[in-house]
């Protein structure tokens, strides 16, 4: 059984990573879809988008999830946090990333990137695992209702942009470097996952 385990969360951790791009791209569109049906001028309520706030209560399990292995990840490669906490005006919760000491490029697309692959891994293994060891339906989808609560997460958010971008302007001619290698990584590693060596 633990020898099944084992191999069951490896098969996981391959998948997580080969499907992380798809995640991101979906998960980034609907959160920009969400945004983009707020109110567009001052708004009277205390929110600007109600839908994101209801959406942000609902999935508030996997919400902070997401927010604990973003913050953790921060943490371990010295990503400085700005602040943990709310936006009224678009009625979400998030690990907000300091943006006025930003570190090399490179580290900062390591971490966002590696932030998305084990919030992907987290979801998809709180969506496999209660089905194998055979707990009671309700802890189920309890589990796999904080499963999708954080695949709604894995997005990338404008605080990210910002801070890659401060990160380019601190070091334009490395970070340009890092920046361009990590994206030629990343693509001939998915290229090869997806397309196969020998095509």
């Amino acid at each position: 059984m633990q020898s099944d385990i084992g191999i069951l969360m490896l098969a996981n951790l391959v998948y997580s990573f080969s499907v992380t791009p798809i995640v991101l791209v979906g998960a980034s569109i609907l959160r920009g879809l969400l945004l983009l049906s707020g109110q567009k001028r001052e708004f009277e309520d205390w929110t600007r988008n109600k839908l994101m706030t209801f959406l942000t209560i609902i999935f508030l399990p996997g919400t902070l999830a997401y927010m604990g292995i973003r913050y953790l990840l921060a943490r371990v490669f010295g990503v400085d946090v700005e602040d943990i906490g709310s936006s009224s005006t678009y009625g979400e919760i998030n690990v907000f990333l300091k943006v006025e000491k930003p570190p090399r490029v490179g580290v900062v697309l390591v971490v966002l990137f590696l932030n998305v692959v084990a919030a992907v891994f987290t979801a998809f293994t709180l969506i496999v695992m209660p089905v194998m060891i055979y707990i009671e339906t309700l802890w189920v989808l309890v589990f796999w209702w904080i499963a999708l609560g954080i695949l709604f997460n894995c997005s990338l958010r404008s605080g990210d942009l910002s801070l890659i971008l401060a990160s380019l302007r601190n070091k334009p001619r490395s970070g340009t470097i890092e920046f361009i290698g990590f994206m030629v990584i990343m693509g001939f590693i998915y290229y090869t996952m997806y397309m196969g060596v020998g095509m």
